[in-house]
């Protein structure tokens, strides 16, 4: 199967589960922010524990192979906090938007809009930008194998269980506190009382 199809057939699958658990809502990401409610999180965690556990014996076996990100400080630094800030104050990511506005909500546009800005942005700064943000404080290709040493495999796998045990401890927290997964994609706002003026 062409890698364009296969990315648009996952892509569309990963959609559809975004919408059906709701994490493709504003409110339950704000939650998540807000840490009223971490089901966005322990989905996401779940995803790249069950990814982990799937792939990693498929590439140590020789069938894929796994290509690891460059890690340089500046870019990650910067680049996280704008994209914390864009998550913030949309209350959504490029993937839930793009679930989001497949599940037909239109104000989206906006945020993609904005995404594009930001991506158009970033390729005329790129180049300018790249001795301070890219090239200092640059790791190259690190990866968890290659800082605690031993096999891929175990590495990758004691990753998965330990995101996985952390998923089931929040999942508890979740249930001692009362805060239901029902509750995630519900915002409540707080109404203040009206303050009494003294005459």
């Amino acid at each position: 199967m062409n890698v364009l199809v296969l990315g648009l057939v996952t892509g569309i699958a990963f959609g559809y589960v975004l919408q059906r658990i709701g994490v493709a809502q504003c409110a339950c990401l704000f939650n998540a922010l807000n840490l009223k409610n971490l089901k966005a999180v322990k989905v996401m965690a779940t995803a790249i524990a069950v990814g982990i556990l799937l792939l990693y014996p498929i590439q140590a076996m020789g069938g894929i192979a796994l290509g690891a990100r460059t890690l340089y400080i500046g870019g990650v630094v910067v680049g996280g906090a704008i994209f914390g800030l864009g998550f913030a104050l949309a209350g959504l990511c490029p993937g839930t938007a793009l679930a989001a506005l497949g599940g037909g909500k239109k104000d989206v546009f906006y945020l993609m809009a904005g995404a594009l800005s930001g991506s158009f942005v970033y390729a005329l700064v790129y180049e300018p930008m790249r001795p301070l943000m890219i090239d200092s404080l640059n790791f190259g290709d690190l990866t968890l194998t290659q800082v605690f040493g031993g096999n891929a495999l175990l590495v990758g796998y004691v990753f998965a269980f330990l995101l996985l045990g952390a998923v089931f401890w929040l999942d508890a927290q979740d249930r001692k506190t009362g805060a239901a997964d029902e509750e995630a994609c519900t915002l409540t706002v707080q109404k203040q009382a009206p303050s009494k003026t003294v005459a």
